[in-house]
């Protein structure tokens, strides 16, 4: 395993762990209770792709499962495992996303952010909307449901576009890692590009 393999997982093991630090720390809005701990899950997707993306969401997803200790293994998948593991699904826009903000080209790269971290946000929303019609509460109807749930994705997805792009914006070599695989070594050259 090379050094920059390494530095990938580690940043993968450091996104997971800033993610379960964010599931402590829910906001609530009205009736909604929302948590931003897939941020850093589609950060490390967009940073470093699909595999690191999905190993973040992972870990994040097993350590809810075990800190909500619910039982019941059908309901601990939906609410908890699912909403984090398959967020990593953002990090097929990394390639481009890097790709165009190394060629400075904001607006291209703008529209793969905001895909991404709509997408993203759309997985965790389907598994969250689905364990909250899964519950035990028999007066839920879909439709408070997606109202409950529909603001906070609305919340999420708005929070992660504006912090994704703002750091896009006034630095986006924090999306392109020096060691990244998904520009040639003609494209990642200060000398082309600067």
């Amino acid at each position: 395993m090379g050094s920059a393999s390494l530095k990938a997982w580690i940043e993968g093991v450091i996104a997971a762990g800033l993610a379960i630090g964010l599931l402590f720390l829910p906001i609530t809005v009205g009736d909604s209770q929302f948590v931003l701990s897939i941020l850093p899950i589609l950060f490390i997707s967009l940073r470093r792709g699909m595999l690191q993306g999905f190993f973040a969401g992972i870990v994040t997803a097993i350590v809810a499962v075990f800190l909500n200790g619910n039982a019941d293994l059908i309901t601990n998948l939906v609410n908890q495992f699912g909403p984090y593991a398959f967020v990593g699904i953002a990090g097929f826009f990394a390639k481009f996303t890097q790709r165009t903000l190394n060629n400075k080209r904001f607006p291209n790269a703008a529209l793969n952010i905001v895909t991404a971290s709509v997408l993203g946000t759309v997985v965790s929303f389907i598994w969250v909307l689905l364990g909250s019609l899964s519950s035990d509460d028999a007066t839920l109807t879909f439709t408070d449901a997606l109202k409950r749930e529909g603001l906070s994705f609305l919340l999420i997805a708005g929070a992660a576009i504006l912090i994704f792009l703002l750091l896009a914006k006034v630095l986006p070599q924090v999306f392109i890692p020096r060691d990244t695989p998904f520009l040639s070594r003609k494209e990642k050259s200060k000398l082309l590009n600067d």
